[in-house]
């Protein structure tokens, strides 16, 4: 059983389509169907019910995913462990960042890693959720910037996390905004306010729209926009709040009298987290990468605030 196999296994898993499949791990439709085929063979299941151009997981493939993945995951701690003997690390690293992160999260990291490993060249792509996930999959990146909703925390089968830390929603407010003082925030509180939100192309716009919807309210902001940043400065001239990450209140923030108040009655927990490709060598610029943003980033949970 090795490594090329399981990771066919799981991509067919995950897109249940074998020519999907094969496009992700960049091979042809009949060789991914061989190497499925002999797997099934090497195992003595059925992996996969056929029927036409469709694939199905039998009862025995689904239960086959978390060991295929245990087996990937070892594999490559193993590689990781040898590279990290390396005296000297370079090339060249791409990596994917969603846009509310790119300010807060991106900037440390780099410096903690540049500081440690001039040689290596980084190349970041700031997109959205969706997009970025669909190149980490199809392997134009090696990492990807995240801030996952409870929903995103399910396995992929093609793709394993490194948690940073955790965060909770707040409403963010103006200096001298009568709820600036509060503490804490209801959200029957932040449902009355006049809010500016990120856009429908932003996962957070998803998350709220359930979070409001689970509340039997609607969700009608005055202001969208596809800015984190700008998004900041106009709350910050009063009139208009918005809903983000707590940990978005960068210290330039607080500074100017911003504040990020918890919403005591939305529990969610967001994961900030780095996430790779699970099969294949993770390159010694992409570990070097996860160790500096790890002790650059990492802080407490905030799961007991507000």
């Amino acid at each position: 059983m090795d490594a090329q196999k399981l990771t066919y296994f799981l991509a067919a898993a995950h897109t249940q389509n074998f020519r999907r499949a094969a496009e992700l791990c960049h091979v042809a439709q009949p060789v991914l169907g061989r190497q499925i085929a002999a797997l099934e063979q090497e195992l003595g299941v059925t992996l996969f019910e056929r029927q036409g151009k469709r694939v199905a997981l039998t009862p025995a493939g689904a239960a086959f995913i978390p060991h295929a993945r245990s087996i990937l995951a070892g594999i490559q701690a193993g590689r990781q462990a040898l590279e990290s003997l390396r005296e000297s690390v370079e090339g060249r690293l791409e990596i994917g960042c969603i846009e509310p992160l790119a300010a807060a999260l991106l900037p440390p990291a780099f410096a903690a890693f540049q500081s440690r490993y001039p040689q290596v060249r980084v190349s970041v792509t700031v997109s959205g959720t969706e997009e970025l996930f669909g190149m980490l999959e199809r392997g134009n990146l090696e990492l990807g910037l995240f801030g996952l909703a409870p929903e995103r925390m399910r396995p992929h089968p093609l793709l394993a996390l490194h948690e940073l830390y955790h965060d909770r929603l707040a409403l963010f407010l103006a200096p001298g905004h009568p709820l600036a003082a509060a503490g804490a925030v209801s959200f029957g509180q932040v449902a009355a306010e006049r809010l500016a939100l990120l856009n429908a192309r932003f996962a957070m716009r998803r998350i709220l729209e359930r979070i409001f919807a689970q509340h039997n309210l609607p969700l009608s902001p005055a202001l969208e926009i596809d800015n984190v940043a700008t998004l900041k400065l106009i709350v910050h001239r009063g009139g208009i709040s918005t809903i983000l990450p707590q940990s978005l209140l960068a210290p330039e923030d607080e500074a100017v009298g911003m504040v990020a108040l918890p919403i005591r009655d939305v529990t969610d927990l967001f994961t900030f987290a780095l996430v790779y490709r699970l099969d294949g060598r993770l390159s010694p610029p992409a570990q070097g990468f996860i160790r500096a943003a790890t002790e650059s980033l990492s802080r407490p949970d905030r799961e007991g605030e507000g």
